[in-house]
Parts: structure tokens; sequence; C-alpha cells
């Protein structure tokens, strides 16, 4: 392992020389006496070009729904009038309050539903308003559209009331099934009310670009302001490699192959960079900075780095599990809130010196010139439908923990240690774990929805809208199936990407798989006017650093 590590020092060592020379520097060699001439003097000085900067032929038009449904349009139906689908079931009983007509639907397993016959008037975007219940609150269900997920939504009552499901969109007129489908959480529909949609409002989208780190480099500038400007009006593809292998990856080849297009973002994990992993043999991880490097530089497109981070050590190999698997909460006996308040000081030592060791491997791509979307201590809340179930040693120590370990490492990772190539992104997946706009620039949520579910997870996107009152960027950091961007578009779900998880979610039998997202959607998604690819990325090397600014120039 020390082997492979020297090697891709010297790899990192003379990218970082090919960099320099390329940049303008010339022979320094001076005089024999030791002093230099001014010929000498002047070879001694590195010229930079300066940076042309040039925004390519991206179409940043607001994209707006326009329909012409008819505004005195509505539907509505009692439920027990639909059609019942698996063991979906009429109850009569009053232990949710009042309900009309003569009864409501249960819908207490995934697969179970209730579909009703709808003429719709106009390809259009409506509301679909429910009267309903829950057995909890947040509970996600779904709503379809002839048999297909469009759209999900987040139960709000124990007892009856409304909930609506916003600007869904059918894309035809003319007889529909329109559905209420279980999948997380026990339901009671009491009934079901369709009208015309409002028009979404775009001013959510407007995302100042200015980053967390008032010393962020230039080359993070640029890509944030691209994705403040790009926000809205596409989403950016991504896909994880698996084996972290980068681009050359078989996530990456079968893509290609199937739509004819490139993710243009490139996920890679830094886990085996952890000094635990290290500690066990773990080998390829020195490969990632290399990987990052060459995916910016050689190839134009972006990076995303995640962290499964190994505990220290002598908290790894708990309760049965493998070294492997010590990111776990179950294979751990590591206490992220001992560490912190200063109980384990042993604990909290082995973190610093992690953290110190981990932004020393990402050095190389800060002096690379190449920013990177940071996502560290991912999923750390768990799932927000079920509270308490962190899975992941950095959550189960609760909220003040995590948040004292975020800003502990942001500190370091920007104050310490000039990583300032660095866009953070936060992925708790609860509100309530926020760290504060002033460590964040970009939030994300991981979703991993049913098999063929293509709606827009709308739910989740609300829920991470929700976690401050200032408008930031919303990204789909990892996912299973891949949502319909037709439909996010039109229900105001407009991720800024998504990023793909790799071995099942897109490989089976190293070929690109149909378990949870069809070939068909593949190439629907990739080929989408709405969803940006390697080849349709601008030169992020060049692209404005304030598009205002930059259009008034050319005024």
């Amino acid at each position: 392992m020390k082997n492979k590590i020297k090697r891709a020092s010297a790899l990192c060592a003379a990218l970082m020389m090919t960099a320099a020379v390329g940049c303008g520097s010339t022979d320094s060699s001076s005089s024999k006496d030791g002093s230099s001439s001014k010929n000498d003097s002047q070879a001694m000085t590195t010229t930079t070009a300066p940076i042309v900067e040039d925004m390519g032929d991206i179409d940043l038009t607001e994209v707006t729904n326009d329909y012409n449904v008819p505004a005195d349009f509505s539907f509505t139906a009692e439920a027990e009038d639909g059609e019942l689908g698996g063991s979906a079931a009429v109850l009569d009983q009053a232990f949710l309050g009042a309900f009309s007509g003569k009864g409501f639907v249960s819908i207490a397993a995934a697969g179970d539903e209730v579909n009703f016959d709808v003429d719709i008037p106009a390809e259009g975007s409506y509301n679909i308003t429910l009267t309903m219940a829950a057995d909890s609150e947040g509970q996600a269900n779904l709503i379809t559209i002839d048999g297909n997920a469009l759209t999900s939504f987040n139960s709000s009552s124990t007892e009856f009331a409304d909930t609506v499901a916003e600007n869904i969109l059918v894309s035809s007129a003319g007889s529909h099934k329109i559905g209420i489908r279980g999948d997380k959480g026990h339901i009671y529909v009491d009934k079901i009310t369709i009208t015309p949609a409002p028009d979404i409002d775009l001013t959510q989208f407007k995302v100042e670009n200015k980053l967390s780190n008032p010393n962020a480099s230039d080359e993070a500038k640029r890509l944030f302001n691209f994705l403040t400007d790009v926000y809205g009006k596409y989403v950016i593809s991504g896909q994880f490699s698996g084996d972290n292998e980068g681009k050359d990856s078989r996530e990456f080849k079968e893509i290609k192959k199937h739509t004819g297009k490139t993710p243009a973002i490139l996920g890679l994990d830094v886990l085996n960079l952890s000094n635990s992993a290290l500690a066990h043999g773990a080998g390829g991880g020195d490969m990632v900075p290399l990987q990052a490097i060459d995916w910016v530089n050689n190839e134009g497109g972006i990076v995303s780095l995640c962290w499964h981070w190994y505990p220290p050590e002598q908290y790894m190999e708990y309760n049965g599990g493998a070294w492997w698997q010590a990111f776990y909460s179950e294979y751990t006996n590591f206490d992220l809130a001992k560490a912190m308040s200063g109980e384990d000081k042993e604990g909290y030592d082995a973190l610093v010196a992690d953290i110190d060791h981990m932004a020393e491997q990402l050095k190389a791509t800060t002096d690379a010139n190449v920013p990177i979307l940071w996502r560290p201590l991912h999923e750390a809340a768990g799932d927000p439908n079920w509270p308490g179930n962190q899975w992941f040693w950095w959550g189960s120590g609760g909220k003040d923990a995590y948040v004292e370990l975020w800003k502990l490492m942001y500190d370091k990772f920007t104050n310490e240690h000039g990583l300032n190539n660095l866009i953070w992104v936060w992925n708790a997946q609860n509100p309530s774990w926020y760290p504060g706009d002033e460590y964040v620039d970009i939030i994300s949520y991981d979703c991993y929805p049913s098999e063929h579910d293509y709606s827009s997870q709308k739910a989740y996107y609300d829920l991470m809208k929700s976690s401050t009152t200032t408008n930031k960027i919303i990204a789909m950091s990892e996912n299973g199936t891949i949502f319909d961007p037709d439909t996010a578009f039109n229900d105001g779900s407009r991720w800024a990407y998504f990023s793909t998880w790799n071995g099942e979610f897109c490989i089976k039998d190293k070929q690109l798989s149909d378990q949870y997202t069809e070939i068909d959607q593949w190439k629907k998604v990739y080929n989408s006017e709405r969803v940006l690819t390697l080849d349709e990325l601008p030169d992020l090397k060049t692209y404005p650093m304030d598009t205002e600014s930059f259009l008034a120039k050319k005024k």
C-alpha cells in the first residue's frame, strides 16, 4: 500500500509540474557567481495569460409552465367510489374525525391504491387535493396517472385534513386514471379534488452566487456561478463510479453505450483514504484525487466527493462487524457525542487527526485548481420518515454533536488547510440538523424510491427547501431510480443535479440495468433538453464568476 501511495504522489507531482509549465513558467537558471542578469530575472518571472471569460452557448431562458387549462375546471370524487387495488379497503368508522360521503379508503401497504376515471380538458398542470389522514405525519406516498408514479406527497395530519400535491403534469387531454398509491405509510383517503395549478414561482430558483468561504478559489466561484445560473433551468446528470474506477467504470461505459451521452458529474468516494482504511490495507483510494483532477482538467466535467468515514481504528470491528463495515453505527462503539464533549479525548484527537489527514489527501485537487462538490457526513439524520434511525456513526451521536463536527471540519479545511476549492454540500437530510447558511453552499437529499418510480420526489425537495429561509441550491446527491425531468420541472422540484449510485442501481451483469430505471427511461433522461450531459457543459474554467457583470461588459 505504501508503494502505491508513493506512486500516486509522484504522479500528482508530475501533474502539478505540467500545470505550472502550461501556465508559462520559464527557465530560472542563475549566473555562475550567484547573481542574476536582467534577462535572467525576467526569465524567472512566471506569467499567466488572463482568462477570457466565456459562457459558451448555454441557453439561460427561464423555464415556465404555460398551458391552456380552463380556469373553471374542477373534478371531485369520494374515495369510496374509486376503483380499489391491492388490499385497499373502504372503512366507515369515525376514529379519524368527520368524513364526507359513505366512508373512506384505507391504503395500508405499498402497492395498495385507489383510482379515478377523470376527463382531463387539456394538457397541463393540475393540483390534486386529498382530504386524508395518516397514522403519523410525514409519511410519503404516491400520485399516479395511468399506472405510472408522477410525484410523492407527505401526509400532514393524523385526522382528516387537506393535503395538496401541486403541479401534477397531465400530458394530454382525454380520459385518464388518476390514482393514490401506497408507498411508505398507512393513509386514509376521504375524497379527491382536481383543479388547475397556478404558475410555478420562479423566484425560488434565484440563488446568490456567493460561496460560504470568502476565500474560495476562482475555479470554485466559476463552477458555483454556473450552478446558480442553470438552477431551475436544467438538471445536471451525475453518476457514481463503481469501485472508484472513475470515467473508466462500467457505469460510465454502459450509459454512453445505451444513451449516447456521458454524465456531467463524476461521483467518487474517498473512504479508502481514511487513516483507518489505510491501516487495514485498503487499496485504490489513492487514485481518487488523480481521477478528480483528470475528469475536471482533461474532460471538462464536474466532480462530487463523498466520504464513508471509518471511525478511529480502536473503535472498529464491533458487534461482529468487519472493519470495512465500521462506518455503520451498529458496527462501531465510537460515540461522537462523548468525543465532542471532551469525555472521550482519545476519540476526539483521532477525529482531528483524520480530518487533518484527509485535508492533505485533498490538497492535490486544490493545487490543480480543481473545484469539488464536497459532501461529507452524509445522511447523518437517516430517513426523516423514521426518526432515530441514524445508520452512520457521525449521526448516531445526535444533532448537536453532528453540527459541532460539521463546523469543526469546515473550519479546519477552510481556515487552517486552505482547501478553498471546496463547495460544501450539506446532506444530513433533516432540516433541524442544518448547521447554518455560513457553513453550507448546497443542500441535498439522497433519494432511493421504489423500482420504476419516476416521480419527482417533491416531498423531499420541499423538505430540504425548508431547512433555511435563504434560497439555496437543492440537489439530489444520490439516487437509485432516476426521476422524470418533465414531471420535476412541471411541479417545481427542479433538482440542481442527480447522481445515480453505482452497482445495482446502474449495472447488472456488467450491463446497464433496468431493475430500477428502465432502459427507455435512461434514454429519455439523458437525452432530455432539460438534462445537461458532459458534452453540453460550457468550459467551466472560463465561465464568468459573475454573469451579470460579464453581460454588462458585453453590451
